[in-house]
């Protein structure tokens, strides 16, 4: 029996994530028949992504995840700023407020590769969906009639996989969006960043909620709640810190422990002896592609726009890429549509700009919100923070960005 790819009608989308594969499942479910491709030969569990907005589990109430995502995410309704020198909380966002709005007024703290094994679970259940792993990119094919890839496997072995059109979901560094030659604006932070991640209970040690934002010129930081991985060490989930390096030390300095503990014993006195259970280091870019398709190949999450992961937009604006696409595609494969290029270019006005106007302006804010340098400045922004939280409708202005819920709505109203 043929596989998929040897009909050669079907979409290839490189990169197994959460946008990769969630849009592998709507194409799936429109009985579109799909192949991925990943690198890897696993998930990786690293601490990557876990928010998933308000506007994100509304999208996926379509494709029949949402209810699985809560089921195994702790349910985040609130989220805090605080000034880190004194703990003081001086601004409180609510996103039940967002009731009216939203079928799920709230957002769900769930690591990426458990919303990846989800979504996994639930495309493997259509015939027409394949996934392969490492299956590493190494060539890819844009031609009038047919787009396609060659890979590479660990023993060597190429092969090539044709289809009618290739979706890059293959991250930041993506190898398909290299291959077309599109550019990739934008810049890079000066500070890396370092994720912590322990199993110290910053609930019940000084209320914190699970999703919290501490302020402060000199050293901000963050703490968020995760569901962790089981066993008999998380009785009661995951905390992740996470805390730019200011400094030019080396990265095997700010990854050892003393270097870790220091930052730690900055922004949580009292959390000196938790348990380090892991740390991850990393570099941090705002960058957006000049165009998110190119003849038959498109790009959708990370491929098409990066950004820091304050607010935690990546992922959340990603998903709305891919499956904005899906869409677009069953049009093509329900023959609704002639011209996918016209298609395509309405693809990338709806998403390409939006990206920048909300995924970009929202998460550059939180940064600057959080280490404004200037003892004057700071002030300002987070007395501005105050009375945004404290006022009815800039709290819910706020909140209707921070969701994302109003770039899906203005994305659906271009033509």
């Amino acid at each position: 029996m043929p596989t998929l790819n040897q009909k050669n009608d079907c979409i290839i989308i490189v990169g197994g994530g959460p946008v990769g594969m969630i849009t592998a499942l709507r194409l799936a479910q429109l009985d579109i028949p799909v192949v991925v491709l990943d690198a890897l030969a696993e998930t990786p569990t690293a601490h990557r992504a876990a928010t998933t907005h308000s506007s994100t589990l509304d999208l996926l109430d379509s494709v029949g995840l949402t209810d699985a995502i809560i089921e195994h995410g702790l349910t985040a309704r609130y989220f805090q700023y605080r000034y880190r020198t004194t703990n003081e909380v001086f601004a409180e966002f609510d996103f039940g407020r967002l009731a009216d709005e939203s079928n799920h007024p709230y957002a769900v703290q769930l690591e990426q590769h458990k919303t990846v094994a989800i979504a996994l679970a639930a495309a493997e259940k259509f015939p027409h969906f394949e996934f392969h792993r490492e299956h590493t990119v190494m060539e890819v094919v844009n031609e009038a009639d047919h787009a396609g890839v060659v890979t590479k496997a660990p023993d060597g072995e190429k092969k090539t996989w044709r289809g009618r059109y290739v979706i890059g979901c293959d991250g930041g560094r993506s190898t398909v969006r290299k291959s077309q030659g599109i550019s990739f604006p934008g810049f890079t932070w000066e500070e890396r960043f370092i994720i912590v991640a322990s199993y110290f209970d910053y609930e019940a040690a000084d209320d914190y909620r699970y999703r919290n934002y501490l302020a402060d010129p000199g050293q901000w930081c963050s703490v968020f709640k995760i569901p962790g991985p089981e066993g008999p060490d998380n009785k009661n989930g995951m905390w992740r810190n996470l805390f730019p390096i200011i400094t030019d030390d080396p990265d095997d300095v700010v990854t050892s422990e003393p270097y870790i503990r220091n930052m730690i014993n900055t922004c949580f006195p009292y959390a000196k002896d938790l348990e380090i259970v892991h740390s991850n280091l990393y570099s941090v870019h705002q960058r957006v592609a000049e165009s998110f398709h190119k003849n038959r190949i498109m790009l959708a999450g990370d491929a098409g726009h990066i950004n820091n992961p304050l607010g935690g937009m990546g992922m959340n604006s990603g998903i709305a890429d891919g499956l904005n696409l899906a869409e677009k595609m069953g049009q093509i494969w329900r023959d609704e549509i002639t011209d996918d290029q016209t298609l395509f270019a309405k693809y990338d006005r709806q998403r390409r700009p939006l990206a920048q106007k909300y995924v970009q302006t929202q998460s550059i804010q939180n940064k600057e919100t959080l280490q404004a340098k200037d003892p004057e400045k700071a002030a300002a922004r987070f007395e501005e923070m105050r009375k945004t939280a404290e006022d009815p409708k800039r709290h819910k202005a706020f909140l209707m960005n921070a969701s994302l819920i109003n770039m899906v709505r203005e994305a659906g109203a271009i033509e």
